[in-house]
């Protein structure tokens, strides 16, 4: 990027997790000068293996539970930041292949144009965000505040007002920074509404709903001579409507596990005891191959080896009202803006994505901060919103399934059967639909492009009208008993 539509100008960002450092480097590329207002301590470590023993990221309690890096985000590092991506391979991120382990029902792949994007990375939350910082900060013109608690933001009057910069207390003292524009990428603890209200903005509007699940994650490490157990009948994920879980290959010979259980089923909390997570690990037969004591041994945290994490939401902020932003000179990034069920790994993609958004609408309004805001929400809009809205649904139908309920509408049991007995199907035994879903699944094309292609439709309605007996074949094993299952983990607990 050569362009230098920033020069002379202070930007400040609060929040230096992920979202943060990705909108500082956007912003410094453009010339800016950066100050990013970070409420954690900064870590005392030298390697990324030391951040993950020991860096406390209070402000960010999701940093040690299992992290998606998406076709989408290592495509954008391709392109733009080619150095930050060799970084993080010198840290030790491994380039997933998504073509190079299909299904085992697949007919064998034949590689096309696009295929190059359909990889991901796979590393520890920890190891990412240690290489990331580092690689901002080592820029000129960038400095971060530790232990900065943002206590409201500085504004002109006006209709609406114009934010001039920011109020932060530190143990020492409290600090007015002026600034010419600001960034709130605090995540999804934002406390944006309360700050906008006390400079007299119009609030932003607001969707929320629960996600209806909690996750357990656990990390282990590859046993010395161990590696990855082949491909199966078993997949790497699935979803049993009383439990999901996830294996995510990370950097460093480790990765970790994933189980989501939903709300409607309480007596699986128990999972949050290392007891009942490990029965629950053998009694999934793709877990028990990966997790087995001869292949892999747990790492963590001694006293929490099981994280935990609730409150899971989808939530939309919208911060352009009745056609004008709340505030002029300040944008809102990440889950501050769009948050959804971090189970489908977009968190991170996202927000290189939002702050990849802002760079481009300040380089096409130069010095207008209110086209600017405006063209952020429009391309904001065709860029992310579509997976904000299919998460809202994916989750609905997950509560409801979980609850035992059964679609009201005619046309909503006619969309579950076309999805569960046609796509579904289709993703292990056809190429075409499996392309697509994965397009979809690394944020490559919005759900609506992906499954709203004729020759995807055409495709997953062949596979439906064939009928469940002939596709027997293609349906991954029936989970273990829910009953007795739960009753192990409880007693294992």
């Amino acid at each position: 990027m050569q362009t230098r539509t920033l020069a002379n100008r202070h930007a400040i960002v609060i929040g230096g997790g992920i979202t943060g450092l990705a909108a500082t480097r956007v912003l410094a590329e453009r010339g800016a000068r950066v100050t990013i207002l970070e409420r954690d301590a900064e870590p005392d470590t030298a390697t990324p293996g030391e951040a993950f023993s020991s860096w406390k990221r209070k402000g960010a309690p999701q940093v040690r539970h299992s992290h998606a890096f998406l076709g989408r985000l290592r495509t954008l590092l391709r392109d733009r930041y080619p150095d930050l991506l060799e970084a993080l391979r010198a840290a030790g991120a491994a380039e997933l292949d998504m073509l190079e382990r299909p299904p085992l029902t697949m007919p064998p792949l034949g590689r096309e144009p696009g295929d190059e994007d359909l990889v991901a990375l796979g590393c520890r939350r920890t190891t990412f965000e240690w290489v990331l910082r580092r690689d901002v900060l080592s820029r000129p013109g960038i400095v971060l505040v530790a232990g900065a608690q943002v206590r409201g933001l500085l504004a002109t009057d006006g209709r609406p007002p114009t934010v001039t910069g920011v109020r932060y207390a530190t143990d020492a003292e409290t600090v007015e920074l002026g600034a010419d524009l600001v960034v709130d990428a605090s995540g999804r603890h934002s406390k944006a509404p309360e700050w906008l209200q006390a400079i007299g903005a119009r609030p932003p509007r607001e969707k929320l709903e629960s996600s209806g699940v909690v996750y357990y994650t656990r990390f282990y490490r590859f046993c010395a001579g161990a590696s990855p157990p082949p491909p199966s009948e078993h997949p790497a994920a699935a979803d049993y409507n009383w439990i999901k879980y996830a294996i995510f290959p990370a950097d460093d010979g480790t990765f970790s596990v994933t189980l989501a259980v939903p709300l409607a089923v309480p007596r699986l909390k128990v999972l949050v005891r290392p007891g009942a997570f490990d029965e629950m690990t053998r009694a999934l037969p793709a877990l028990a191959a990966w997790t087995a004591p001869e292949i892999a041994e747990p790492l963590g945290d001694p006293a929490h080896p099981v994280q935990a994490m609730g409150g899971l939401i989808n939530r939309v902020r919208r911060f352009i009202v009745d056609g004008q932003p709340v505030a002029i000179g300040f944008f809102a990034l990440g889950d501050a803006a769009y948050c959804t069920n971090p189970l489908y790994g977009r968190g991170c993609a996202q927000a290189f994505m939002h702050a990849d958004l802002l760079g481009e609408a300040l380089d096409a309004h130069p010095g207008d901060l209110t086209a600017a805001a405006l063209e952020l929400a429009r391309r904001a809009r065709d860029a992310i919103e579509p997976f904000y809205r299919a998460s809202l649904v994916a989750d609905r139908d997950a509560v409801r399934k979980a609850e035992g309920r059964r679609p009201r509408r005619w046309s909503d049991r006619l969309r579950q059967r076309f999805f569960e007995d046609g796509v579904a199907v289709a993703t292990r035994c056809d190429p075409v639909v499996f392309r697509a879903f994965l397009r979809m699944f690394n944020m490559l094309e919005s759900p609506e492009s992906a499954f709203g292609s004729p020759q995807v439709i055409w495709r997953s309605l062949r596979v439906l009208l064939r009928g469940k007996r002939a596709n027997r074949r293609y349906a991954i094993p029936d989970p273990p008993d829910r009953e007795t299952t739960i009753a192990r983990c409880e007693a294992a607990a």
